[in-house]
């Protein structure tokens, strides 16, 4: 069964939103800024940590935090959104190089050390997801967009996939390819949760994650890939208004 894994978002600062957005949510999605979120089926954490760059003690411990501290969790995703380990963001919220700029063939191999550890901390029971991220024009986001690269990530470290519907548009757009032609190249297998919103053109005539509410366009999508693929968990990443959110997950529940 497919469940709707609705994320922790500033809506849940009001009671009533929590308990309205809940009644129609299978589950909920923490990320690190709701951590001290109490109450709900946290069944899924998105963690911002990337584990394609090198990771240090803390935050090795700091998973071990996640794992101690939320009970109910089956599946934890991880980004996968820079090769820079420190990038700079602009003023139009892109990321720029900063810091290490990791090579490759340096990020599989910081991932397949990684997702060993990550996979002791969390044990069998938990399942381990790798997210794809937009591209953006800058060469702060080389590599990590490109299919094959997603691929490797996730078949050689044997990991579930997070499908971005938003982001693998956005990246289409922007690079000017084929978005049928980008999929197939992606670990579709692997899919295990799909995040899912409608993404935005700015004035510059480049795409962006805009965040908006799904589209017919985006519910079609995900009809298809939950007929074709092993989905579990459909999360909508909309947050500007309570009862279009709602209205929105209504509207899953029929097609899922």
């Amino acid at each position: 069964m497919i469940k709707i894994a609705t994320p922790i978002s500033h809506l849940f600062k009001d009671p009533i939103n929590v308990f309205e957005i809940s009644r129609y949510s299978d589950c909920l999605e923490c990320r690190d800024d709701s951590f001290d979120f109490i109450g709900g089926e946290q069944e899924v954490f998105h963690c911002d940590l990337q584990p394609i760059h090198k990771l240090n003690q803390d935050q090795f411990k700091y998973l071990e935090k996640i794992k101690n501290t939320k009970s109910r969790l089956k599946l934890i995703s991880f980004h996968c959104a820079s090769c820079c380990d420190n990038p700079v963001v602009d003023s139009h919220g892109v990321f720029q190089d900063g810091g290490l700029k990791y090579s490759r063939d340096e990020m599989l191999g910081n991932a397949k050390y990684n997702f060993s550890v990550i996979k002791k901390i969390f044990g069998a029971d938990i399942e381990i997801a790798i997210e794809n991220n937009n591209y953006y024009f800058s060469s702060a986001y080389e590599f990590i967009a490109d299919p094959e690269f997603i691929s490797s990530v996730v078949n050689d470290n044997n990991l579930g996939f997070l499908f971005d519907i938003a982001h693998a548009k956005v990246t289409c757009y922007n690079r000017k390819i084929n978005f049928d032609d980008y999929k197939k190249n992606l670990p579709l297998d692997k899919i295990v949760q799909l995040h899912v919103c409608h993404y935005g053109i700015n004035k510059n005539g480049s795409a962006y994650d805009a965040h908006d509410l799904p589209t017919s366009e985006e519910m079609e999508e995900v009809k298809n890939l939950i007929n074709e693929f092993n989905v579990k968990y459909l999360t909508v990443e909309f947050y500007k208004n309570k009862d279009q959110l709602i209205n929105c997950l209504e509207e899953f529940k029929k097609i899922i």
